[in-house]
């Protein structure tokens, strides 16, 4: 009984969570955490799958802006293949300087995207961008 309530009260919390709560036809891409790592900022993305079929190659452009809005990056990052229903999680080092001079990221445009039949410009439409960090994720 306790095992089936915990079941049940884990599965309402994913559903109210923003990141996990997008439309089933889609991939969402959740900018979970920066942190500052030698010379740059490292984010960490969590990265799921919630289509019908497999992404073979999703690769993303994206643009850092400093605190005053200017822009302070730019970094081209490769997410890989994802089976239909697979999360994963990617890092990458972005920027030069601490990630408290971050203030916002934009994903600039879809670089490569290989998925059923989809072509790069018709990508952006199946995914769904959100932030749990302090630095903004934005189209």
């Amino acid at each position: 009984m306790l095992k089936r309530m915990a079941s049940s009260l884990l599965a309402a919390g994913l559903m109210c969570h923003p990141a996990l709560a997008q439309s089933p036809d889609a991939v969402t891409i959740q900018l979970n955490t920066a942190e500052t790592a030698g010379e740059a900022c490292r984010l960490t993305f969590v990265i799921r799958n919630q289509l019908d079929y497999p992404v073979d190659a999703l690769g993303l452009d994206l643009v850092m802006f400093d605190q005053s809005e200017g822009v302070s990056g730019y970094a081209a990052v490769d997410f890989g293949a994802m089976p239909a229903g697979k999360t994963v999680v990617r890092q990458y080092d972005v920027g030069k300087g601490a990630c408290s001079t971050i203030s916002r990221v934009l994903l600039n445009e879809v670089r490569t995207c290989e998925m059923a039949g989809a072509v790069a410009a018709d990508c952006l439409g199946k995914l769904a961008i959100t932030s749990r960090s302090e630095i903004d994720f934005i189209l």
